[in-house]
C-alpha cells in the first residue's frame, strides 16, 4: 500500500510538471507571437505616409532676400551731349617749292653750273582750299561781285617765325596785304598777292612776322582766297642739294654756320635768310642776335638779283630761306655746304 502511495505521488509530481511546463511554453509563445506583431506593425507605418513616432515639425522655408542695392547707382541713360569736332591737323605743304620740284641735272660737257627751263606746266594748283570747321591758323573766304575789303586779325602758331601759304582765284581783282594795327601804331605793308583775271588762280608761300597784326582782302568781282599758317617746323627743311620752280621758303634747322649755294633764274629774284628770332631788319644785315665766332663782322645773308645769278650766302644760325621768284615756272637750285671760314687771328 506505501508503495502505491509513492508511486501515486509520483506520477502527480509528473503531471503538474507537465501542466507548469505546457503553461510556461504557451506564455513564450505568446510573448513571441506579440513580438512579431509590433514588429511587423512597425514595418508598415515606416513604409507608410504616417508621421514617424517621433516627428520633427518642419520649418518653413525662409523668402528670398532681395539682392543688396549696389553701392555706384547707375542712372538712367541721357542724350549723349555733342563734343566740340576736334579741330583737323593742317596738311604739311605739299612740296619743298610752289610748284613741282625740277629734276636735278646731269654734269654738263663743260662742267658748269646751268639750270633747266621748266617744261610743260609747272604750277599745277587745285581748288583754293576751305576753312574746315574747328580748323586753327587757317582763314579761307569768298568774294561777291563788286568792289569789297575785309580786314581780319591773324592768329599765329607757335614759334617766332611763321610762314603763310596764300591760294587766290578771281574773276576781277583780288589783293592780300598785312596790316599792323594797334592803339599807337597803324601800317600798311607791302600786297603779299595780287591777282586780275587775266591770271585766275594764284599761289604763294612766304614769311609773316608777328608784328603783323591782320590781314586785308581786297577785291572787286567773284572770287576766292586761303591763308593757311605754319611753324616753321611743319615746313622742309633745306639740306643737301635741292631743286625746283618758283618762290618756296625751307626751313634751316642746323644751329651751326652753313653756306648756300644759291643759282635762281628769274626777271627778277631774291634769296633772304630770317632768323629763327623772328626779328627782320629792312637791310638784312642782322637781327641783334650773337654771331659765332669766326663769322665776319657782316655776313652775306641775302641776295636780290635780276636774269640768271648765282650767290652764296651764309646762314650763321637756325632760321627760314626765304626765296621769292617772279613766275612759278623760274627754276632755281640750292646747296648747302660746311661753313669752311677760318677763325680770326686775336
Amino acid at each position: 500500500m506505501a508503495v502505491g502511495l509513492l508511486v501515486g505521488f509520483a506520477l502527480g509530481c509528473l503531471v503538474t510538471a507537465a501542466a507548469l511546463w505546457r503553461l510556461t511554453l504557451s506564455a513564450a509563445r505568446q510573448a513571441a507571437r506579440s513580438a512579431a506583431r509590433a514588429e511587423t506593425a512597425a514595418l508598415k507605418a515606416r513604409g507608410s505616409d504616417a508621421d514617424p513616432v517621433t516627428t520633427i515639425v518642419a520649418t518653413p522655408a525662409a523668402a528670398p532676400v532681395p539682392a543688396a542695392t549696389p553701392a555706384v547707382v547707375v542712372a538712367k541713360p541721357t542724350p549723349p551731349v555733342k563734343a566740340a569736332r576736334p579741330a583737323p591737323t593742317p596738311p604739311r605743304p605739299r612740296s619743298a617749292t610752289d610748284s613741282a620740284p625740277a629734276p636735278v641735272l646731269p654734269p654738263t660737257e663743260d662742267n658748269l653750273p646751268r639750270l633747266r627751263p621748266a617744261s610743260g606746266p609747272s604750277d599745277k594748283r587745285g581748288p583754293v582750299p576751305r576753312q574746315q570747321t574747328g580748323e586753327r591758323f587757317h582763314f579761307s573766304g569768298r568774294c561777291e561781285d563788286g568792289e569789297a575789303e575785309y580786314e581780319f586779325p591773324v592768329e599765329w602758331p607757335d614759334g617766332a617765325v611763321t610762314v603763310a601759304q596764300i591760294e587766290v582765284s578771281t574773276k576781277g581783282y583780288l589783293s592780300i596785304s598785312p596790316m599792323t594795327r594797334t592803339p599807337d601804331r597803324i601800317e600798311s605793308h607791302s600786297s603779299l598777292i595780287y591777282l586780275t583775271s587775266s591770271d585766275k588762280r594764284k599761289g604763294v608761300r612766304t614769311v609773316l612776322t608777328h608784328d603783323l597784326t591782320h590781314l586785308l582782302v581786297e577785291s572787286r568781282g567773284v572770287g576766292e582766297w586761303s591763308v593757311r599758317l605754319y611753324g616753321s617746323d611743319e615746313i622742309d627743311e633745306l639740306t643737301g642739294t635741292m631743286e625746283g620752280y618758283g618762290s618756296t621758303v625751307l626751313a634751316v634747322r642746323q644751329d651751326l654756320p652753313v653756306s648756300c649755294v644759291t643759282h635762281v633764274k628769274s626777271s627778277s629774284w631774291s634769296a633772304e635768310f630770317i632768323c629763327a628770332c623772328g626779328r627782320i631788319t629792312k637791310s638784312s644785315r642782322s637781327c641783334g642776335c650773337p654771331n659765332p665766332p669766326g663769322l665776319p663782322s657782316s655776313p652775306t645773308l641775302g641776295a636780290w638779283e635780276s636774269g640768271e645769278a648765282l650767290r652764296t650766302l651764309l646762314f650763321p644760325r637756325a632760321g627760314v630761306l626765304k626765296l621769292t621768284t617772279s613766275k612759278p615756272s623760274d627754276p632755281w637750285r640750292l646747296e648747302v655746304r660746311p661753313y669752311t671760314g677760318k677763325p680770326k687771328a686775336r
